[in-house]
């Protein structure tokens, strides 16, 4: 039987999180053992609180270098020791000594500005060191349920026997196995070291089309997150979320918002699909109808890819549209304004609106009425 050590580091104003950590590792020591490997969780509530020669804490640095694996958990402050802690696990991974992997989670949440002293300082220095100095990039989680989804994918990806096999589906794949396999499959394509290949793409669209719809809107969840924060600042890993919106789009046909958000990563791309994003998004405002309230940025991306299907705008000398293709923009774009409201103005200003304010210039600035 293999014993993986973790350290587990935080503040004390996590103790509600370390303990649901410590009950996940519970849980998944119960799964793992079929796979001879059990995970001891090493946490500084469970040492003595008796003093060494050298201090409690040089205990807690000999502890950190006899684990695996170090996670350290923060909110709005960074204790001097708990930054020790930290740097004695990283000089410990950067030698390439017993410890593996260094992870750091930060719980991104709502807290009341009265609550918030001067011990707030320790958190904008530690993750400006942490991105700054180390390259090292925190993780965000929005509640214990989140960190414990996030951590165990992590553990999988590191000692799982997630063979190309353990993820084949045939008919007789229990549920239970699918829907595994599309979220480690899926979890592997946002944030694994590189996308998938093609064969364990087609495991992953095949896995998502057969989940279950709890699984298959986590999937969503997960993919939106990445396609929302990467769109306009790290396209090429922007661009892993479109394998997934197929899946889902492919295995709930009428649900408009894996369609629209397959248009906007396709809209996004390095190099953009206009037509594919055109469709998709076409194909979600079909769905959506009347619900103005939901996608309401549909039209307005809409607007832009039929621009940009224009081949009078793509020329090398560009001239107005031909009549069939200005309606069609024009009442496109009437619709983004019905829908943004009063929001279009300020829309119309931004500096993704370069092609609109171009077209309706170059086709005599018409009234959006």
């Amino acid at each position: 039987m293999q014993v993986k050590r973790i350290f587990l580091a935080s503040s004390e104003e996590l103790q509600d999180d370390r303990r649901a950590f410590e009950l996940m590792i519970g849980r998944i020591n119960q799964q793992w053992r079929q796979r001879d490997i059990v995970f001891d969780l090493v946490v500084w509530e469970n040492f003595i609180d008796a003093m060494s020669k050298e201090g409690l804490q040089s205990e807690y640095n000999k502890a950190i270098r006899e684990c695996d694996i170090f996670v350290l958990l923060f909110f709005t402050k960074v204790g001097r020791y708990t930054l020790q802690e930290f740097e004695t696990a990283n000089a410990e991974m950067t030698a390439g000594r017993r410890c593996q992997r260094v992870y750091t989670y930060f719980r991104n949440d709502f807290i009341l500005t009265g609550d918030i002293d001067d011990s707030i300082i320790s958190l904008l220095e530690f993750k400006a060191k942490l991105s700054e100095m180390l390259g090292h990039y925190v993780t965000l989680y929005r509640n214990t349920e989140d960190l414990q989804w996030q951590f165990s994918r992590q553990l999988e990806m590191l000692y799982g026997s997630d063979s190309a096999a353990s993820f084949e589906i045939t008919d007789n794949t229990p549920q239970a196995k699918i829907d595994e396999a599309a979220l480690v499959l899926g979890y592997r394509q946002l944030h694994g070291a590189s996308a998938l290949n093609q064969a364990e793409a087609g495991r992953l669209q095949r896995a998502v089309q057969r989940a279950g719809s709890q699984v298959r809107n986590a999937v969503f969840n997960l993919s939106y997150d990445v396609r929302r924060e990467t769109w306009a600042t790290d396209k090429h890993l922007m661009e892993r979320t479109i394998p997934l919106f197929e899946a889902l789009a492919a295995a709930d046909p009428k649900w408009h918002a894996a369609h629209g958000q397959l248009g906007y990563a396709l809209k996004d791309k390095v190099s953009p699909d206009w037509q594919r994003a055109k469709a998709s998004l076409d194909r979600a405002v079909e769905l959506r109808g009347e619900r103005f309230d939901e996608g309401i940025y549909y039209q307005y991306n809409r607007a832009l890819c039929a621009i940009n299907l224009d081949p009078n705008y793509t020329a090398a000398v560009r001239v107005p549209a031909e009549a069939p293709t200005r309606n069609a923009v024009l009442e496109i774009l009437k619709q983004a304004r019905r829908e943004l409201e009063g929001d279009w103005e300020r829309m119309l200003q931004d500096p993704e609106s370069a092609d609109i304010r171009t077209w309706l210039t170059l086709n005599g600035s018409p009234r959006l009425r």
